[in-house]
C-alpha cells in the first residue's frame, strides 16, 4: 500500500462525517424556515391584540388585579387613573413597536430578496408584501383605536 492512499477506514469516516454535516445543515435550514413562518404568524397574532382599545385593555387589567390580588371595589376605583394611564402608554408602546417591526422586516426582506434568483425573488417579494400589508393594516387599526381613545 502506498502512503498517499487513504485507508478504507479513513474514507468511510470522512463519508460519515460529511453525511452527518449535510443532515445537520438540512436540519438547520428547515428549522430556520419553520421559525420564520412561526414568527411571522406570531407577529400577526401579537399585532391583532394591539387593536384592543384602551378600554378593553383596562378591563383586562382590572380583571387580572381583581383575580390575582383580591382588590376591593374601593381599591380598584382608587387605582383606575393609573390603570387608564398605563393602558394608554402600553397602546403607544405597542404601536411604536409595530412600526419598528414593519420597518425591520421591510429592510431585511429587501436585503434577502437581493440574494435570490429572479424566480425565487418574485415569489419571496410577493409573500413579503402580503405580510407587510397585513401588519400595516393591523397597525392602522391600532392607531385609529388609540386616536378614538384620546378624543
Amino acid at each position: 500500500m502506498r502512503l498517499s492512499e487513504n485507508p478504507p477506514v479513513m474514507r468511510l469516516s470522512s463519508k460519515i462525517t460529511g453525511e452527518f454535516v449535510a443532515v445537520f445543515l438540512i436540519g438547520v435550514a428547515v428549522g430556520v424556515l419553520a421559525m420564520w413562518d412561526y414568527t411571522d404568524t406570531e407577529m400577526t397574532s401579537f399585532m391583532t391584540r394591539t387593536n384592543d382599545s384602551d378600554s378593553v385593555m383596562v378591563a383586562r387589567i382590572n380583571q387580572k388585579y381583581i383575580k390575582e390580588y383580591n382588590l376591593t371595589p374601593d381599591e380598584l376605583d382608587r387605582i383606575q387613573p393609573l390603570v387608564k394611564e398605563m393602558a394608554q402608554h402600553m397602546s403607544h408602546i405597542r404601536h411604536q413597536f409595530g412600526i419598528d417591526i414593519i420597518s425591520t422586516y421591510s429592510d431585511y426582506h429587501a436585503r434577502i430578496a437581493e440574494q435570490l434568483t429572479p424566480e425565487h425573488r418574485a415569489a419571496y417579494e410577493k409573500a413579503s408584501a402580503e405580510r407587510q400589508k397585513q401588519l400595516s393594516d393591523l397597525l392602522k387599526l391600532d392607531q385609529s383605536a388609540s386616536d378614538q381613545a384620546q378624543k
